[in-house]
């Protein structure tokens, strides 16, 4: 008879848990409070990604510093600001390929253009190798560049010097943590 006790007292013990939890709603807290607040403002942050001062979400338009020609590269620099008025501490990570391609162009096959990030005080400084590093990591209001470099190769026809070509290069920003 004793397994019979223990039994029905393990059943009645089970019983006023289970009548115990859907007493208080279903919740396993032992109390719970609650406090009035007054409704409050709520402003998103102003995040914008400039291209030399113009919005990255519209067209950049830049000039090389001077005439290219199959024995003088051209340079042109892009620099990417971080503007916000964000309080939180947050940063952005601006990346541009490489290489970048050309379009309705006679220079189309011929053109080479590479991108760097700029660690030196010019473009003409910069290191345009494989191994080149394409990201910056920019912080609030801050301001990283990258170079751009045009060349020709030295065997290209001087027909083609002359004219006019559109680079396009696409500009990457995510925000990290």
């Amino acid at each position: 008879m004793r397994i019979k006790t223990m039994l029905q007292t393990t059943a009645v013990l089970g019983l006023a848990v289970m009548v115990g939890l859907l007493g208080v709603g279903g919740t396993w807290a032992l109390w719970s409070t609650s406090v009035p607040a007054n409704m409050g403002t709520v402003e998103a942050a102003d995040f914008q990604v400039k291209l030399n001062g113009s919005s990255m979400t519209s067209w950049v338009g830049i000039r090389p510093d001077g005439a290219l020609t199959p024995t003088q590269e051209v340079y042109a620099m892009v620099t990417v600001t971080h503007d916000t008025n964000a309080s939180a501490p947050f940063s952005i990570e601006a990346t541009m390929p490489a290489t970048a391609t050309t379009h309705l162009s006679a220079l189309e096959t011929d053109l080479t253009v590479q991108a760097v990030r700029m660690t030196n005080p010019t473009c003409a400084d910069a290191s345009f190798t494989a191994q080149a590093s394409n990201t910056a990591v920019i912080d609030r209001n801050q301001t990283a560049s990258f170079c751009l470099r045009m060349s020709l190769p030295p065997d290209a026809p001087s027909n083609k010097t002359p004219s006019d070509v559109t680079v396009t290069i696409p500009v990457t920003a995510t925000q990290i943590q």
